[in-house]
């Protein structure tokens, strides 16, 4: 069946038509399709056409969609795949956008993944374990993650661990230097550095404190810790108090003396 286009209207919504025939409500297009398909008036549509001009329009609005999810930021194939199912866009759809990303290069993994491994460390001094976990979970190939990862080589790795190290310390500076040397770890870790890499971090790094700083820290701790296991006289309320000061990093023969030396408590 054959008709003719008897009008097209411009919408509200800019680079958007509306196509009748036959004096009748068709379909909308984009654009593109417009000029893509040279729709004029008086131009006979049949159903092949109608069809296709109906795909046409359904990937013209698709790849708008996707580029403007591309207009925030780099993404990975994955990451679009899963923007535009979550907007309803058919499978086939989907398929005919991500290869047309990727042919105009708006879609690319591994340059996503080396602009990822640059910024994160610099910006954000992560190591390769959280970067590459990161990549995988964004879809990024293990070929495409090894060969962004070589960006990050061992002098910047060692300083940004230590940058981090520093600042945990420092943060850390009310409690005791055992538990401060673990929770540095613990963010090393955390942050994805490897263990070779974290003993080489702690090697470059001074952590020894001033006794007497220790000896305060100790004894605010122990102060807090007395009003919550009174009496102390109590043998097991003393051995709680005792297990407390071990947990957060005192030495037995520090917790010792320090009972010795406030008797009252």
């Amino acid at each position: 069946m054959t008709a003719k286009i008897t009008k097209i209207t411009a919408q509200k919504r800019p680079g958007r038509y509306n196509i009748f025939l036959d004096g009748q409500y068709a379909l909308p297009v984009s654009e593109d399709v417009l000029i893509q398909f040279g729709l004029m008036k008086g131009q006979e549509v049949d159903n092949e056409l109608k069809q296709k001009l109906l795909v046409a329009d359904a990937n013209s609005q698709a790849h708008e969609l996707a580029l403007n999810y591309l207009s925030y930021q780099l993404r990975t194939v994955k990451e679009m795949q899963t923007y535009l199912r979550d907007h309803d866009i058919a499978a086939a759809t989907i398929e005919t956008i991500i290869g047309q990303l990727i042919e105009q290069k708006y879609l690319d993994d591994a340059e996503y993944a080396k602009a990822y491994v640059r910024t994160n460390m610099i910006l954000h001094e992560k190591g390769r374990i959280v970067l590459e976990r990161e990549l995988k979970q964004k879809g990024v190939g293990p070929t495409e993650i090894a060969d962004a990862l070589t960006l990050y080589d061992t002098e910047t790795t060692l300083e940004n661990g230590t940058k981090l190290a520093q600042k945990t310390w420092q943060r850390q500076a009310k409690l005791a230097q055992r538990v401060r040397q673990q929770k540095v770890r613990q963010t090393l870790q955390q942050k994805g550095f490897t263990g070779d890499e974290i003993t080489m971090i702690f090697d470059q790094l001074d952590f020894s404190v001033d006794p007497e700083d220790e000896r305060d820290i100790l004894n605010v701790t122990a102060e807090k810790l007395v009003r919550r296991y009174q009496p102390l006289s109590d043998l097991k309320q003393k051995q709680k108090f005792k297990q407390a000061l071990v947990r957060k990093g005192f030495s037995f023969d520090d917790i010792s003396r320090w009972l010795e030396e406030h008797p009252e408590a």
